[in-house]
């Protein structure tokens, strides 16, 4: 079944479409049914060891890559959610994904052949500095997420995720912020490099404090400000 129009339009209102000219090469590709994934939740997207599966582009759904050691347990790497990229790293480097790509919810996914990539750059100086930008941006996440690693506790890991790496919601005027959590407890825990004990007790200090407040689709933060203060009082570390 090939995407909706509201898929189309979700492909459009990303950060890496949004606004770009509506030139063939790119109605072409969000419109030819090949590319188009449309994919119910716990399908394999990209299998680790893939070479050049293109750049995929999340209209919807949440993406989870993971990497499975020896011991079969499976390590979360990261999300990708709607309007996100994820396997920009493989273009034009011929190195196999280090991670296998997973649909943890429903979800529509374009798929942009590597050649097709080179052309869009060829054809589009805008499209170059978005993509030049998505992938400095990635950079910076990367190297703020390896000190967080180094060097915050589960309660900071947590409050750095949730506040600054986490697909939000807008703010309130009175700097309050609901988020909708689609990712379960264990599967964050792992993102976090922390224990599934860990992140409940972490979960239970900012609940306690009066930080975070639980919802039925997941939780309310009461003052944005408050709660970053409270693991970084000289204020955010980035």
């Amino acid at each position: 079944m090939p995407f909706s129009e509201t898929d189309i339009s979700l492909l459009r209102s990303s950060t890496l479409l949004q606004g770009l000219p509506a030139l063939p090469i790119f109605e072409d590709t969000l419109r030819n049914p090949a590319n188009q994934l449309l994919l119910p939740a716990d399908t394999v997207v990209i299998v680790a060891g893939a070479l050049a599966p293109g750049l995929h582009l999340i209209a919807h759904g949440t993406v989870e890559m993971f990497v499975a050691p020896g011991d079969g347990n499976e390590k979360i790497v990261d999300f990708a959610r709607a309007g996100s990229v994820f396997a920009e790293e493989s273009l034009f480097e011929e190195q196999p994904v280090r991670y296998t790509a997973r649909t943890l919810t429903p979800a529509a996914i374009l798929r942009i052949p590597e050649d097709t990539v080179g052309e869009w750059l060829a054809r589009s100086p805008e499209f170059s500095r978005r993509l030049i930008g998505l992938l400095a941006a990635r950079t910076d996440y990367l190297q703020k997420d390896m000190v967080t690693f180094c060097t915050k506790s589960a309660t900071a890991r947590l409050v750095c995720y949730l506040v600054c790496q986490f697909n939000q919601a807008p703010k309130t005027p009175d700097g309050s912020l609901s988020l909708n959590i689609t990712v379960p407890r264990g599967k964050l825990a792992s993102r976090l490099g922390v224990s599934d004990s860990h992140l409940s007790r972490a979960f239970r200090e900012l609940e306690e404090k009066g930080l975070v407040v639980k919802q039925r689709n997941g939780i309310f933060i009461p003052d944005v400000q408050a709660l970053s203060k409270y693991v970084c009082p000289a204020g955010c570390d980035w």
